[in-house]
């Protein structure tokens, strides 16, 4: 994730998704600091660096899966099914990527094996972490069959 969270309700709904997909998953959180912009020109210098930042996190071969508006959609259903094979049929590390406040270099989305949108409306990048942690929970219910999604 790029940018540190700002908002106290943020940073609480994260750790309950994280306490809540303890007993599933294990799952790290690695955040890369966001640069600052003078001006609209320097818009795709600043999602280049942070990319590269992003690059030089992911130690291990992992599955990256970049969250951008003009990703795949899923249903909270297919999700999960999708979630379930990717999780059997892997033998690395799930990784989302999520960008800053201008998204994520074209760079970067080609070295992801898979892009994905949570919705075709715009949220900040604060709020996408607690929308795909819970999203990522609601999958793993539906996966183990533990009453959550209805």
């Amino acid at each position: 994730m790029v940018g540190k969270n700002k908002d106290e309700f943020v940073a609480l709904a994260e750790k309950e998704y994280l306490k809540r997909l303890q007993p599933f998953l294990s799952v790290n959180l690695v955040i890369i600091p966001s640069n600052k912009i003078n001006s609209k020109a320097e818009v795709e210098k600043v999602k280049n660096f942070e990319s590269e930042k992003i690059l030089k996190r992911i130690t291990e071969k992992s599955f990256l899966i970049a969250l951008d508006e003009k990703g795949r959609h899923y249903t909270s259903i297919e999700f999960a099914n999708h979630l379930n094979k990717l999780l059997v049929s892997q033998n690395k590390p799930l990784c989302f990527i999520i960008g800053g406040t201008y998204g994520l270099a074209n760079e970067l989305k080609k070295h992801c094996d898979e892009i994905i949108s949570l919705s075709k409306m715009t949220f900040t990048h604060q709020m996408i972490r607690i929308i795909l942690l819970e999203q990522i929970y609601r999958a793993m219910t539906i996966i183990k069959g533990k009453k959550y999604h209805y």
